[in-house]
């Protein structure tokens, strides 16, 4: 867990403060508070520190989309919502401004100023990425990543079992100090930066 992540803070040790809507084994799904961009707005955090959406496993992802309908429902009948946008913004070039990863669920309304303008029009076109040479390399190299769960994960280099012990006992034995004396840290400041945070936007 990084240091003052202000959604574990709150989740370990001021889960009262926490406006929950929904919950499954391993995430919340709680109103955004104290100042929601509409009405309804839920995050779907994980219960357990994890940096990116991108560390959920097949289960979590799995689990995180089945509460996601729920929300969904939820918002549309209980607050009579016309419509409904979820976003996810993973790191900080894609709009994280949180060091936990969310998922956003923004309850629309017809009667709204922005009623029927899309997450997406926040991207202007740009013409320069708007041509087919463009488009074949975009195409190539997505189709050419290596990714999934069956991806065999990069071997390390093999040491020897005493080396191997005597290091990871020492590394443990520092790991653990310098968690013990970041603890008391990271409380102390947690609340005062979920403060900030709260008077910008993520």
């Amino acid at each position: 867990m990084p240091q003052q992540c202000p959604f574990c803070y709150f989740i370990n040790n001021k889960p009262e403060d926490i406006w929950v809507v929904g919950e499954t084994e391993n995430f919340y799904a709680w109103l955004e508070y104290p100042e929601p961009r509409a009405k309804g707005q839920t995050n779907i955090v994980p219960k357990e520190h994890k940096e990116s959406l991108m560390e959920l496993t097949e289960k979590e992802w799995d689990e995180a989309m089945g509460l996601l309908r729920e929300i969904v429902q939820s918002v549309t009948i209980g607050l009579d919502a016309d419509g409904v946008s979820v976003t996810m913004n993973i790191k900080e070039a894609g709009g994280q401004m949180v060091p936990h990863a969310y998922i956003q669920i923004f309850p629309r309304f017809s009667g709204d100023e922005n009623a029927g303008t899309p997450t997406g029009a926040i991207f202007s076109k740009k013409q320069e990425i708007q041509s087919e040479e463009v488009f074949q390399k975009v195409q190539s190299s997505i189709k050419d990543a290596e990714v999934g769960v069956n991806k065999p994960l990069k071997q390390r280099p093999k040491v020897s079992k005493r080396h191997m012990e005597s290091t990871e006992e020492q590394e443990e034995k520092e790991k653990e100090e310098e968690e013990k004396e970041e603890e008391n840290e990271r409380n102390k400041n947690a609340a005062e930066q979920w403060k900030r945070m709260k008077r910008g936007s993520y």
